[in-house]
């Protein structure tokens, strides 16, 4: 074989070595780690431009997400889930709304937060921590206080745990329904023990201050 015959045949076997590094039906399968830009409505989200199809495990996605894209051999790409982060903690702050059914609160001086973790099959554990201040307005009706996503309209409701202590402690539930993002908590009654309702402005016993009210709650998600 003459010398440029010999160029021609290793530039052409280059060429068919690049086109089936780049080609997924030639290389078989691949993995890579990429960053969200985009999450979909439809279960899909774009990581590095690329739009990739989720698993059902990687619960809420969320833009920012450093995670592990696979591609399969004709060319579809798959998100796995999200990658730890290294900080040693899964669960992240969010800020729960307080509301009533006649005169809305207002926080003041005290405060106020939530965390939640999202665990696979679309499960969220919420958990909120409420102490009221010397300039908290208590206002008045029924409280609702909100979770961070919306719960899944699959025609059941959720129960958790409640605690509030005043000048006696109360053990109660929270009630969070389907298709919502807003639950109460619900205490026995003082004077009917029995019986229970939910929590409000006067019940168990109107907040005061230092008071301090806990409230966790396990619910499927929505997406």
């Amino acid at each position: 074989m003459t010398a440029p015959h010999r160029d021609l045949a290793w530039a052409i076997k280059e060429s068919a070595k690049r086109t089936g590094e780049r080609t997924p039906s030639v290389r078989g399968s691949n993995w890579r780690l990429a960053t969200v830009t985009v999450v979909g409505s439809d279960g899909t989200i774009t990581a590095d431009g690329i739009i990739c199809r989720r698993l059902e495990s990687y619960a809420m996605p969320l833009v920012g997400d450093l995670i592990r894209i696979d591609q399969d051999s004709s060319g579809n790409w798959l998100a796995l889930g999200r990658t730890d982060s290294g900080s040693g903690t899964a669960w992240q702050s969010y800020t729960p709304a307080w509301t009533a059914s006649t005169t809305n609160p207002t926080l003041g001086n005290g405060t106020l937060v939530g965390r939640y973790c999202l665990l696979p099959n679309r499960t969220c554990i919420a958990t909120i921590r409420l102490v009221i201040g010397s300039t908290t307005n208590i206002g008045s009706g029924t409280y609702l206080f909100t979770v961070p996503f919306l719960s899944a309209n699959d025609l059941v409701e959720y129960t958790g745990k409640a605690r509030f202590s005043a000048a006696s402690v109360y053990i109660g539930q929270c009630f969070l329904g389907f298709n919502t993002t807003t639950m109460n908590a619900t205490f026995p009654q003082p004077a009917t023990p029995a019986t229970a309702a939910n929590m409000s402005s006067a019940n168990p016993v109107a907040p005061a201050s230092t008071n301090v009210l806990r409230l966790q709650v396990e619910y499927q998600t929505a997406t």
